[in-house]
């Protein structure tokens, strides 16, 4: 498969998440509940996990061991990095009516969102510095993700309320 036939893959699946999110933020306004939702698929091999720049400024050095200890690494600093986009999206999206809480723009380093492991196998999201800052001030008490990847692609889904 090229590069060119997966693209349009990668749209699709793009497009049906974030359309899926945005109706779960809709449907949940109402009861007062009040959530943000992120959702971010990117294919693997995007992801320049050759690159030790990219990898120092973007994962905490537990992420890093974690990822290359698996029996992929490459999908899973993908399935990480989906992760913390999708972190950034749902706390921009809690209150899309509040002033901006990423001033740092999209070349900001996403060390400060960590992914870890919960006992359960489950993604657990620890935020730092200033991250947790703007979370705070974006009124995020919590913060939930999912993560998959297979063959070509990663994904990832952030909740936070």
């Amino acid at each position: 498969m090229n590069r060119e036939s997966l693209e349009g893959p990668k749209y699709a699946l793009e497009y049906l998440a974030k359309k899926q999110a945005m109706e779960l933020t809709q449907s949940t306004t109402g009861l007062g509940v009040g959530l943000g939702v992120g959702v971010d698929i990117e294919l693997i091999e995007d992801i320049n996990v050759e690159n030790e720049t990219f990898v120092e400024r973007n994962f905490t050095l537990a992420e890093q061991l974690y990822c290359r200890s698996r029996p992929n690494p490459h999908a899973s600093f993908a399935g990480k990095w989906c992760a913390k986009e999708a972190v950034v999206k749902a706390v921009s999206s809690l209150n899309p009516t509040w002033e901006k809480v990423w001033i740092k723009g999209s070349a900001a380093p996403l060390i400060d969102i960590e992914i870890s492991i919960g006992t359960s196998g489950a993604p657990v999201v620890l935020l730092h510095g200033e991250v947790k800052e703007a979370a705070e001030k974006a009124g995020v008490s919590e913060v939930k993700v999912s993560i998959s990847h297979i063959d070509t692609f990663a994904i990832a889904t952030a909740i936070t309320r």
